[in-house]
This record gives C-alpha cells, structure tokens and sequence, in this order.
C-alpha cells in the first residue's frame, strides 16, 4: 500500500485502533475527473475474527476530502489494513 505521503488519492482499507471499524476507501473507475465526487468511503462493522463484515454506510466524497479523512485517520491511530490479502486467513 501507498503511503499516504505519496497517495494521488486514498484506495485501500483502514481499520480503527480497537479493532471494531474499517473503512475502505475506493473511486468508482469510468471517469476523467478525479476532482469529482466519485470516491467512495464505506464504514464496515468488524466481526470477531478481524474482517470487516457489518456494512453500516457509504459516503460519496471528493478526491480532497477522501484524502483529508484518510490523513485525519491515520493521525487517529488508524492503520492500514490489506483485507484481500487476509481474506482466506
């Protein structure tokens, strides 16, 4: 994953320091303009075994604010968390 310092925009999973929210960060593909309000933040309910599985709600956002929650987060104690790389884990 990119660190945040050299991200054009935030793609990827955060998951909170009690192990009880992620969040995913995505653009929906299929446009030019980036600046747009087609980035996505989606906040998941994590079950038991560390997954995010409790959709909860989405949020559609622009490219700078995407990037200022992602910023907030991780100064928040967030982290970055690969969930296709641990989902047959």
């Amino acid at each position: 994953m990119a660190k945040a310092e050299n991200l054009k925009a935030p793609i990827g999973w955060l998951t909170d320091p009690h192990n009880k929210w992620a969040i995913n960060f995505n653009f929906k593909k299929g446009t030019n303009d980036e600046n747009s309000a087609d980035f996505t933040i989606d906040m998941w309910g994590v079950v038991p075994n560390g997954k995010p599985m409790q959709f909860k709600s989405r949020r559609k956002v622009t490219k700078h604010e995407s990037l200022k929650t992602w910023k907030q987060l991780l100064s928040s104690n967030w982290v970055e968390f690969d969930f296709e790389m641990n989902k047959s884990a």
